[in-house]
């Protein structure tokens, strides 16, 4: 493949050797030289902010239940580790339980921690009116930005959610928003332009040369998600979009040859 400017973003840190959304992913993923990271977060019963990416607890920790019927105390009680096998091959940690002890981090552990190290990219995954406003207040704290370039630290947002979307242009109008779905369209561009967005952001298992094309003449920003395979990670940087988030950033560098 011929060499371009193509941005990997660690889905979730560096989630195929690590456990997802978790600091051990994302330290690993900066680790490995891939500073564009992305995450989701949600909101809790009494109100606060966690990086997680499924509305329920049962997947990623040792706990149960809705994560906006959780409180806090209960989220940070719970280990994110165990359920991870970590692979035999991978870059990270290996062997039985090699993620034990881990937690679900807030926004703030994260955005406190990683402070002019990352270039993150927010995810509002879950649909309370109040998760910008929450989110907006966060970055404000911390001093977070919009990021001078792919290669500089600051923050964008990214949602499925329009009207979640929405909210969050009134409420973070500075920052760069991206509408993930699953194909580019017409209609969709230009609602996405309507509200204020810089970027659109579709499945790489169905993005084509035409949809970025498309979305350029609408002046949006093209990145992919959801790649699975070798085939999605190709099909995505033949597209001509921008970058991709990816499980495995370290092979897919090695496989674009970037």
């Amino acid at each position: 493949m011929p060499k371009r400017a193509f941005t990997l973003i660690a889905h979730r840190g560096f989630s195929s050797d690590a456990p997802e959304n978790t600091f051990d992913a994302f330290e690993l993923a900066l680790d490995h030289g891939f500073k564009n990271i992305e995450t989701d977060v949600q909101i809790t019963s009494d109100g606060r902010l966690v990086l997680i990416h499924d509305d329920t607890l049962d997947r990623t920790t040792d706990g149960k239940g809705a994560v906006a019927e959780a409180s806090i105390a209960y989220v940070k009680s719970l280990d994110a580790g165990l359920w991870f096998d970590a692979p035999k091959e991978g870059v990270g940690k290996t062997g039985p339980a090699a993620y034990g002890d881990t937690f679900v981090p807030t926004l703030e552990d994260f955005l406190e921690r990683f402070h002019g190290k990352v270039n993150l990219h927010l995810e509002l995954k879950s649909h309370e009116p109040e998760l910008s406003e929450k989110v907006a207040a966060a970055l404000n704290k911390f001093n977070w930005k919009r990021p001078r370039s792919a290669k500089s630290a600051g923050v964008s947002i990214s949602s499925f959610d329009f009207e979640q979307l929405k909210r969050s242009r009134l409420t973070m109008p500075k920052l760069d928003h991206g509408f993930l779905l699953r194909k580019i369209t017409e209609p969709d561009c230009e609602a996405a332009r309507e509200i204020g967005c810089t970027g659109i952001y579709p499945n790489a298992s169905t993005v084509e040369t035409t949809d970025v094309e498309l979305a350029k003449k609408h002046d949006l920003f093209v990145r992919a998600w959801g790649v699975r395979t070798e085939k999605d990670l190709k099909r995505a940087f033949d597209s001509g979009a921008a970058g991709t988030t990816v499980d495995w950033p370290l092979r897919a560098k090695q496989l674009l040859g970037i």
